[in-house]
Formats: C-alpha cells, structure tokens, sequence
C-alpha cells in the first residue's frame, strides 16, 4: 500500500469496551497501521487520559466544529486517506477535506444504515422504506460523495446497489474481523455453564427494547426452566433497566463487565430478541467466540447467517417462538451443533487475514486510480 497518512475523524472517541461501533473503528485502525500508514484520529472530544488511543499510540487532536483552525490542521497533516465514522461526520468535514486536501480518498465508515435502522424502529417492518426519509437522503448523499464507503453487513450491500441504485465501485463489504477463532475443546460444554445472558449498550435504543423484551419474557421462560437464570451485560444503563434488577426472580441485571469472554464463557446461550437494527450484532460474534450458541429474530442475524447457517436459533418472533428456541436449543445435541456451527461461521466467512488482504488490495488500487486521475488532470 502506499499511502503514508490516514486520517480518522470520528463523532466522538472510539469506545470498543462499550460498543460494536467501537470495536470496528479499532478494527480499521488496526488493518491500517498492519499495512504500515501513519495514523492520526481527531475528533470534537477532549482529548483522552487513557485507552486504546494511548495504548497504540495514535496521535489525537480535538478539533472544532465549523471552524478554520480545521483547515490549518488539514493544511498541516495533508493526509493521503481520511476516514468519517458516520455520515453525519462526513456531512460536517468532507467540504473542508474536499477543499484542503483534494487528492486524498475519502472513506465513509457507515457502521450501519441509520436510515434502515430508523425506519425499522417506526415501523416494525424489515424491509427497507419505498419513500425516502431526510436521514435516508442525507446518508445516501453522503455515500455518493464519497470514493468509498465500507459496509458492514452484505445484506446492506444488496439493498443499496438493488434498491437504491448505489455502484458497486463506491462500496466495500468490509464485516467484523476476527484474528483467532478458538477450538472447541478450548471452551467449557454445556454442563459447566448456567444461565443465559445478553450484552449491549443502553446508548443503541435496539438494545434497549431488546431488554425489556427479555425482562417481559422472562416469566415464562423462568416457569419453563426454572433452574436457569437471566443475566443483563452493559453499559450507559438507565435507572429503568437498572430497576429490572431482581435477584430474587433469577434476573439479574450486572452493567458494566470488564471481561466479557469470561462471563459469555459462563452462561449457556445469548438471548437477543432485537425486533429493529441494522448492520452486525457484534453480541453474537463475542458469543459465538466463548462458546456460547444465540437465541435471536431476522434482525439479529441479519448480514451474519441464515436460518439453515447459523450457530443458534433464528425465531421468528419475541414472543412463543422465541421461547420455543430457547427449549430447542437447550438440548445437549442441538446446543453442542450450534456451539460448533458458530465457530466454523467465524472461521469460514469472517477470517481476519482474508479481510484484510482484501481491504488493502482494495485501498492500493482506489488509491493509484486517484494519483492517476490527478496527474492526468494536471
């Protein structure tokens, strides 16, 4: 690759203990500095004490909004890539980077289709809205302008390039990565776990009415396995979730984890009953690599496995079916195939080295194309 340079600007600091958003901003960060670039993130945020900024040593400015500081700062850096982590990110800075630095490649990480995931939330309905909404037309705008935008989830690849009419040339399939699937043996069998579990942020709503599904659920399948127990993962929770807290109905509710793997390892399956979202749960992919099988709907799944491929089980409600899949799925044969089935899911289709051969494959020839351009336009 021969870029030296690439600027992330993100909405805020990546938080990859909190968040899926997090973790893939890591990601990209980290394909970029295995290809040998320099890196530099700025955002409107404090700059940080600690974390994974610090720890990589990534050099971080705080920059203003709608301010010409910015452009010295761009004037000064003269980055070969830059990378928005949001449309609305690309909305506020892409005009200056434009202006400044007009042979760099602008990349637009869209971490999901907010637009898709709004109108899910609205509507109850999977499908992709027929009318465009502000946020769709502000989002697909922002996939136009740029010269790439990275798409985490292949069903979203199709929905643009089908519905929306999107070139294949401006988009990229780029999921979560993951570097070392484990073995099997590795990893404790269903009879030395207890419980079930769910993780995510109380900042992503999805997540939120995930909760109070499991928390509505939560009678029933409590009479139907009345040994088991519910345990809530995350962070930024409300006093509502926190209230959900009642040990002495076998639902607990824990916040904050700071070893994840250790407490998925712990439990015997991952409920996530999401009715709206879009993009990948990055839940399932921490799931899966403790040796954990999940419980969830269409959205969950989504853009990860299908019905007939998947390391757990897709219901197709929150409510009688998903409790179904539960009793399913705890059956020591069908618990230890769909065990199985995950890890061969992160292996196959999700492999780190693979991605990242073709990301950078990718990167080097979008960014000959542009050196090429500009010579030729000079």
């Amino acid at each position: 690759m021969i870029v030296k340079k690439v600027l992330f600007i993100g909405h805020g600091l990546p938080q990859p203990q909190h968040t899926g958003a997090g973790v893939y901003m890591i990601q990209l960060l980290d394909l970029f500095a295995q290809a040998g670039c320099e890196l530099y993130l700025c955002a409107a945020a404090a700059p940080p004490e600690s974390g994974i900024l610090i720890d990589k040593n990534i050099p971080y400015t705080q920059i203003a909004l709608n301010a010409d500081s910015f452009n010295d700062f761009l004037k000064g850096l003269q980055p070969d890539i830059v990378v928005f982590d949001r449309f609305m990110t690309e909305e506020q800075y892409s005009w200056r980077v434009q202006e400044h630095c007009p042979n760099a490649l602008r990349i637009l990480d869209t971490e999901d289709l907010h637009f898709l995931r709004d109108h899910r939330k609205s509507t109850g309905k999977l499908e992709a809205p027929k009318t465009l909404t502000d946020t769709a037309k502000r989002e697909l705008a922002a996939i136009f302008r740029s010269d790439l935008s990275l798409i985490i989830s292949e069903a979203e690849v199709e929905l643009l390039t089908q519905q929306y009419r999107v070139s294949k040339e401006l988009l990229f399939h780029l999921p979560f990565l993951i570097r070392e699937v484990p073995q099997v043996s590795s990893l404790p069998g269903l009879e030395a776990r207890n419980g079930f579990c769910f993780v995510g942020t109380a900042k992503h709503k999805p997540n939120v009415q995930a909760i109070e599904n499991l928390a509505a659920l939560w009678p029933s399948l409590r009479k139907q396995h009345p040994q088991e127990s519910m345990h809530i993962y995350g962070s930024y929770f409300t006093e509502g979730i926190l209230q959900l807290h009642k040990p002495q109905l076998g639902f607990y509710v824990h916040g904050f984890v700071a070893d994840l793997d250790a407490a998925l390892r712990s439990h015997k399956l991952l409920l996530a009953p999401l009715q709206f979202g879009a993009g990948q749960k990055r839940k399932v992919f921490d799931a899966w690599l403790a040796g954990c099988p999940v419980v969830t709907t269409a959205v969950g799944a989504e853009g990860i496995g299908g019905p007939n491929d998947f390391g757990g089980e897709i219901a197709s409600d929150v409510a009688a079916d998903f409790i179904g899949s539960v009793a399913k799925l705890l059956d020591p044969t069908a618990w230890q195939a769909a065990q199985q089935k995950g890890l061969e899911l992160l292996h196959t289709q999700f492999n780190l080295e693979t991605g990242a051969n073709g990301f950078k494959a990718l990167i080097d020839d979008r960014l000959q194309h542009l050196e090429f351009t500009a010579k030729t336009i000079q």
